[in-house]
């Protein structure tokens, strides 16, 4: 029989073995480019429903809102084509949730998501855009390519430069990438086009563009149902402030 002493220290290793079995931490984030890694890449757990701000970007990780929505919304998320409320073929490019359920995208498997497998087409009645349409660049192909080999994550981070804004280096391409598919030269949606700097320069100053950009409460958010990611709607604004330079 066990004396009160050696019953003590058995009670109390089994106590401490239980306690040490719970104790279950988060993973450290694998390296970059690891399929389904839901990490950012400087050890900082990302919540992937709830994209934070803070996050500096790293330049081997492939970040959904900067990198990926801006391609669909350019190419293919407007009206008419796979935005919400267009939808064709039941496809919605406008958010990551439709991208992933609609696209068919799976993480880490390019055969196997149909996004990739149209952009990549080469059957001219099957490739996305269709004709007459420009097809992605090889630079956005291999950023979507990257992004599903690298789990299809909606990871966010804020390495927003808005230092020596112009607008040909810095403000064109945010209007190019969120705007000009509704706002383009022919047939531009209210008659209103941004595809130039006097053209945005003009619409800034003379129209409620700024508010809406920003998703003001006296007026409709634009682009409609996917307003610009944070640092994009900053820069605008102060580029306005700062006096529109060309």
């Amino acid at each position: 029989m066990a004396t009160q002493p050696t019953l003590k220290k058995t009670v109390f290793l089994l106590t401490l073995v239980f306690i040490l079995s719970q104790c279950k931490h988060d993973p450290f984030p694998a390296p970059p480019g690891v399929i389904n890694n839901p990490h950012d890449t400087v050890q900082n757990p990302v919540d992937t429903n709830n994209p934070q701000t803070g996050k500096p970007c790293h330049p081997d990780t492939i970040y959904y809102s900067r990198d990926i929505q801006p391609i669909l919304n350019a190419n293919c998320a407007y009206s008419g084509c796979h935005g919400q409320g267009s939808s064709q073929n039941g496809v919605n490019l406008s958010d990551y949730n439709s991208v992933i359920t609609t696209g068919d995208v799976r993480a880490g498997n390019l055969d196997g998501s149909d996004l990739y497998e149209v952009i990549t087409e080469t059957d001219p009645d099957k490739v996305m855009p269709p004709p007459p349409n420009t097809r992605l660049s090889a630079a956005e192909v291999a950023k979507i390519r990257t992004w599903i080999l690298q789990g299809a994550k909606n990871l966010d981070c804020d390495d927003c430069d808005t230092a020596n804004l112009r607008y040909t280096t810095n403000i064109k391409a945010i209007f190019e990438q969120n705007c000009v598919s509704c706002h383009g030269a022919t047939n531009p949606t209210a008659g209103l086009s941004l595809t130039s700097y006097t053209q945005v320069k003009d619409a800034l100053l003379n129209t409620n563009l700024l508010q809406r950009i920003k998703g003001s409460s006296v007026a409709p958010v634009m682009p409609p149902n996917r307003p610009m990611i944070d640092c994009n709607v900053r820069s605008i604004e102060k580029w306005f402030n700062e006096g529109m330079i060309e």
